[in-house]
């Protein structure tokens, strides 16, 4: 069945895969994101946007009534920034891109989806949410915020229709990643297919792949025990 889906952050990585994706299967795409289409001037329905402005609740609350109703939102955006003392200018930066105007998009869509009563939300975490990164802890508090957010809302949405799904990926060849050694990455072809994956069975959280997830539960266990004892 053909959808028609607004994706946050699809101009490169994760997202621009997942828009060639979408429109390959015939899908129905607003894309919305800092830079121009992926798919240039030709391709589908592109909104250039900082999701970090003042703006941006109007400016999605203006696209969601002239280009609506979607039937799913993708939430692909994101951004990292390296800590280096005593520079914290671009922290909070950091957490508005990540977790912030994650937030306003899912109180945009909420209104609409809960009076038809579906929807589909999926957005874009990291298995970075379940440790403490002490280069980029604005990266892995944002994560963290988010995938805990949607799971919540997952559970608070499910009983009015409303799906909401968390994938938490790990290393994906994209811009972002800054890690000298970077184990189990995959294309980011490779993770618009579980994306579109996650379109039809719509679990409420996803983590790829799972033995880096339980090599990082490890490793914060690990810092769990040190913070105790410290």
């Amino acid at each position: 069945m053909i959808q028609k889906v607004l994706l946050i952050g699809n101009s490169d990585g994760i997202g621009a895969a997942v828009t060639r994706a979408l429109v390959a299967r015939g899908d129905q795409v607003v894309g919305m994101s800092r830079s121009p289409s992926p798919l240039g001037p030709h391709g589908p329905t592109h909104i250039v946007q900082d999701i970090s402005a003042p703006d941006y609740p109007d400016k999605l609350g203006r696209i969601l009534v002239e280009e609506g109703p979607f039937d799913t939102c993708i939430f692909c955006a994101a951004i990292g920034s390296g800590l280096t003392l005593p520079d914290l200018s671009q922290e909070a930066h950091v957490i508005e891109v990540n977790f912030t105007a994650m937030v306003h998009t899912l109180a945009g869509l909420t209104p609409g989806w809960i009076e038809q009563g579906r929807g589909h939300f999926i957005g874009l975490s990291s298995l970075a949410d379940d440790f403490y990164n002490t280069d980029a802890p604005s990266y892995t508090a944002s994560k963290a915020g988010f995938s805990n957010y949607l799971i919540a809302m997952a559970l608070k949405l499910k009983p009015k229709g409303i799906h909401i799904t968390n994938i938490r990926f790990g290393y994906v060849d994209t811009k972002l990643p800054k890690a000298s050694w970077k184990p189990l990455m995959m294309t980011t072809e490779k993770a618009a297919t579980y994306v579109i994956q996650c379109l039809k069975t719509q679990p409420i959280q996803l983590s790829v792949p799972k033995l880096l997830g339980f090599v990082l539960y490890g490793v914060r266990w690990m810092q769990s025990i040190r913070v105790w004892l410290s």
